[in-house]
């Protein structure tokens, strides 16, 4: 009885059936925000924009943490329905998806097995296919990591085009800051 308790105590929701078709560079990663010092209520995070001209579903959509060298990797999956908006930003987070913070769309504490990488590429993908990826060498202590330019999956590559937004919670589903 006490190990049936123990494996219902664990469990995630179930891997969705399908996976949303979209094109690369639909989703495209817009601000990362990670262990905070000192440590706060507000979580590590990331925000993504949909580029796109439709609504996206994200449910089965999987984020992949790696470690560039690929010596590591911590993939979650998007578990429910969340629509993001053309021309909106979602936020996915490492909270419990049952009490999540205002500023937050989806929580991926469940599926998180690993410590946040300090270097590391955030891989999107659908149906096994690449929509983005983004990196950074470091995540700021206070703020976040924020992608300075209009959203667009092909700039984001782009290292100098990101910079640390100082505020303690960044921009949650809004616009980021223009880097110098």
């Amino acid at each position: 009885m006490i190990a049936i308790g123990f494996v219902a105590g664990c469990a995630r929701d179930p891997e969705p059936a399908e996976c949303p078709t979209v094109e690369p560079g639909a989703l495209v990663v817009t601000e990362v925000r990670g262990p905070q010092k000192p440590e706060d209520q507000n979580g590590p995070w990331i925000e993504l924009f949909n580029a796109s001209t439709s609504s996206i579903d994200l449910e089965g959509t999987k984020v992949r943490f790696r470690r560039k060298d690929g010596s590591t990797e911590v993939p979650i999956l998007v578990r429910r329905s969340v629509v993001v908006g053309p021309g909106e930003y979602v936020v996915l987070g490492l909270f419990d998806d049952s009490a999540l913070p205002a500023f937050a769309d989806y929580g991926f504490g469940n599926d998180f097995r690993d410590t946040w990488l300090a270097a590391a590429a955030i891989d999107v993908e659908t149906c096994g296919d690449r929509v983005d990826v983004a990196t950074y060498d470091a995540l700021p202590d206070t703020g976040t990591f924020s992608f300075g330019s209009a959203p667009d999956a092909n700039q984001n590559d782009d290292l100098s085009q990101w910079c640390t937004d100082p505020s303690s919670l960044g921009s949650p589903r809004a616009a980021n800051i223009a880097c110098p």
